[in-house]
């Protein structure tokens, strides 16, 4: 919508996570460090912990990336409320073995002797766990057996657990001693501060060719700072909704009056929705889609957000058709309203 307007080659501010938009944060390369040496050990749980939306599967990405030259054998859960019975299974998909009608001892061996092979023909096998808040107690303690495993005295798995804080709570309260002798290195990811997210916005601008248009007033950063709290997705989507409100009113400049209309349509729209970074207790467990569902409800959700877009332009370009076919008024007579005045677009996602 906006790119084009505005002469980007990309969306800046997009929702989905891409590696290459990663900002270098104080705190993510701080993570990334951790990661990294808690890789060199080759053992153990790194646990990396953060707010939702401070970047936790972007960072896991990058990660990826910078991996993906090494012999290393790498695997990656997205979990989903997995339990004690879960959690095996999830291990052998993951690293494309047959799990279904296998018992739990079967499946232990099976795992163990596909990573006794692994170590053969890699330096180890590192297992990512996304989400790691939503998994049990019991899930956790399978893992820590898994990392348990070992050939010649050295470890033939090592995980990392990626999750909000109510991750640390589990193995806290539940006084996981054993597991929390495993960990051998931990980092919290933090919200950016007022610079940072200011350098951050402008990162992401230029790395779409953004060349000063629309140009960003100086209140503009303090005002996305302070809404979205410097959490990077609250910060993209204010970002985003910005941008698309400059579109709409023609706009290259972007002042404090832009994002406050911005910031004022997006608290009525959740109004009803608690101001919260995390939730206070772990979601109730539900069953996940299927890929193919999963696949199906993003494009379905695509396609009404473009529906959206779509009418609203079309109803603008109905709006100065009209407003230029208006008879110009005689002298003295009141003024009409103008076109700037008369588009109050409030935009509306449905579904959301």
């Amino acid at each position: 919508m906006y790119q084009a307007f505005y002469k980007l080659h990309n969306k800046p501010f997009q929702l989905t996570p891409d590696p290459a938009m990663l900002f270098p944060s104080k705190g993510h390369k701080r993570a990334m460090s951790y990661l990294l040496y808690g890789l060199e050990q080759g053992e153990g749980f790194v646990m990396i912990t953060g707010a939702v939306g401070t970047g936790k599967t972007l960072l896991i990405q990058k990660l990826f990336e910078e991996l993906a030259h090494r012999n290393i054998a790498m695997a990656g859960i997205a979990s989903a409320n997995l339990d004690g019975e879960d959690i095996l299974p999830a291990v052998a998909s993951a690293f494309q073995l047959p799990y279904e009608g296998r018992g739990k001892e079967a499946l232990l061996q099976d795992v163990k002797r596909h990573l006794i092979s692994l170590r053969e023909r890699h330096s180890h096998a590192l297992l990512v766990v996304d989400e790691a808040q939503t998994l049990t107690s019991a899930a956790l303690e399978m893992l820590r057996i898994l990392s348990n495993l070992e050939v010649g005295g050295r470890a033939l798995l090592q995980v990392f657990l990626i999750g909000q804080a109510e991750l640390q709570r589990t193995i806290v309260d539940n006084r996981m001693e054993q597991l929390r002798q495993r960990i051998i290195a931990s980092h919290k990811l933090e919200p950016m501060g007022a610079d940072e997210c200011r350098e951050y916005i402008l990162h992401r601008l230029r790395a779409v060719g953004w060349d000063n248009d629309p140009e960003l007033a100086p209140e503009v950063f303090a005002r996305v700072h302070q809404a979205g709290r410097g959490i990077p997705r609250k910060v993209n989507l204010i970002m985003d909704r910005l941008l698309l409100h400059g579109y709409l009113e023609e706009l290259h400049h972007l002042d404090q009056a832009a994002i406050k209309v911005v910031l004022d349509e997006i608290r009525e729209e959740m109004a009803d929705v608690p101001q919260t970074l995390e939730a206070p207790m772990a979601a109730p467990r539900r069953e996940a889609p299927q890929p193919e569902r999963q696949a199906e409800l993003v494009e379905l959700d695509l396609r009404q957000r473009n529906n959206i877009m779509l009418q609203l332009i079309h109803e603008n370009i109905q709006l100065r058709k009209s407003m230029s076919a208006m008879p110009v008024p005689a002298a003295g007579a009141d003024e009409p309203p103008t076109a700037g005045k008369a588009r109050q677009w409030r935009f509306r996602r449905k579904g959301k």
